[in-house]
């Protein structure tokens, strides 16, 4: 019987190279696709990025101010504690001759604010410094937060910051606590009054 002949090798090659070649032009084909697919969103996810990073920049802190304060007491017209916040290193607020003893001063702003720091400076004057006493324990409350701060300050009048936190603050009450004593200068003796130059807040107005 006769015997069909098998195929010949060059036949049996040309067919596989036909194979690979097309396995690779499919492969250049997926690869361009993928490469168009992912590279579109790479530009997307920029683009949201860059917007989610420009909406999201932090406040800026300055100096808010109040529009009032009350005192607990104050040594008469000239020692009022609108003194604190004239911006005049000249004036003072003083007690009325109590030590200090159950003194509060009040602060009212005009809008909620987000107080962050409150800077104390007792008297720059040397001499006056140290004859008047000087706060030294504290306790803020802020009207939007029920968590008073509590903290001291140290025998000195450099400026003296403190960190605070609220969201929304129209009002501001600070109670002394306890005080540095007041000394004597020379033949000149110590008075009465607690005395404080300046109240500055710094924050984010709201």
């Amino acid at each position: 019987m006769p015997i069909a002949s098998s195929p010949t090798s060059r036949a049996s090659a040309g067919g596989r190279a036909l194979g690979v070649l097309a396995a690779v032009v499919l492969v250049v084909a997926l690869v361009a696709l993928m490469m168009n697919i992912f590279g579109g969103d790479d530009s997307a996810l920029t683009d949201t990025t860059t917007s989610s990073t420009s909406s999201t920049q932090p406040a800026i802190v300055t100096e808010v101010l109040p529009v009032s304060v009350k005192a607990s007491s104050q040594r008469g017209d000239a020692f009022g504690p609108e003194n604190l916040i004239d911006g005049d290193p000249a004036t003072r607020w003083n007690d009325d001759a109590l030590h200090g003893v159950g003194a509060w001063l009040e602060f009212t702003f005009a809008q909620p604010v987000q107080i962050q720091e409150i800077e104390f400076q007792n008297v720059t004057d040397e001499e006056a410094f140290r004859r008047n006493y000087k706060i030294q324990g504290y306790t803020i409350t802020v009207d939007d937060l029920n968590v008073p701060i509590s903290g001291r300050l140290v025998n000195s009048n450099e400026p003296q910051r403190v960190n605070v936190a609220s969201l929304g603050t129209t009002t501001l009450r600070i109670d002394v606590t306890t005080t540095h004593l007041a000394e004597p200068v020379g033949e000149n003796p110590p008075f009465d009054e607690l005395a404080l130059q300046s109240v500055r807040f710094f924050g984010v107005e709201k």
